[in-house]
């Protein structure tokens, strides 16, 4: 489902979430995928960006709602 409506995103956003779907924090996602806690952010950010939120949205009600 999530790729039909976002056919643009790479198997590491479709990672990234499945990750955010669990409820992991940033920090625990950073542990997991072997990167920085700032690489974490700029990887939810530019997600964020590729689904289209605004900065009001909550990336993870978002996320939960898909």
């Amino acid at each position: 489902i999530i790729s039909e409506r976002y056919p643009e995103l790479t198997p590491t956003d479709k990672r990234m979430i499945a990750l955010i779907k669990m409820n992991l924090s940033t920090k625990e996602i950073a542990t997991l995928l072997h990167i920085s806690t700032s690489s974490a952010n700029t990887a939810r950010y530019r997600l964020r960006k590729k689904l289209k939120l605004s900065s009001e949205d909550s990336l993870e009600k978002s996320i939960q709602e898909m």
